[in-house]
């Protein structure tokens, strides 16, 4: 849980730095709403991130280039894996519905594995190069 919680942490950091990223949401960072609840309540803040691109970055070209981690219907393994959200999950309740309760075409779930931290950091930037 060490690895993976560091992980996401250092990936939540670099993508919220990065302008091609509309959004990140993990309690880990100062930033997201329940930081110091999180902090109060755990050592970590867990292996499970969002974040939505900006609307003019196809979500599915993006994980399309993605090497390190790889697209799943399911979340929790050592691998990360990615699930592009509003497709998949929450598909049948319309785009109306969804921009409703704030779900992005865009957002796409991370389940963060155990790669080696640098590995991981790399294939989600590179992935918007």
């Amino acid at each position: 849980m060490e690895k993976t919680s560091s992980n996401a942490l250092a990936l939540a950091r670099r993508l919220e730095a990065d302008p091609r990223v509309a959004a990140v949401h993990y309690p880990g960072l100062a930033s997201h709403p329940q930081h110091a609840l999180s902090n109060e309540l755990f050592r970590a803040h867990g292996f499970l991130l969002s974040f939505e691109l900006r609307d003019d970055i196809d979500c599915f070209d993006y994980l399309n280039r993605l090497q390190v981690a790889i697209p799943a219907s399911n979340l929790g393994d050592t691998r990360t894996l990615v699930i592009p959200v509003a497709h998949t999950i929450f598909f049948e309740m319309g785009a109306e519905r969804r921009g409703a309760m704030g779900i992005a075409d865009s957002l796409i779930r991370v389940s963060v594995g155990i790669e080696d931290e640098a590995d991981l950091l790399a294939d989600f930037a590179g992935a918007l190069a």
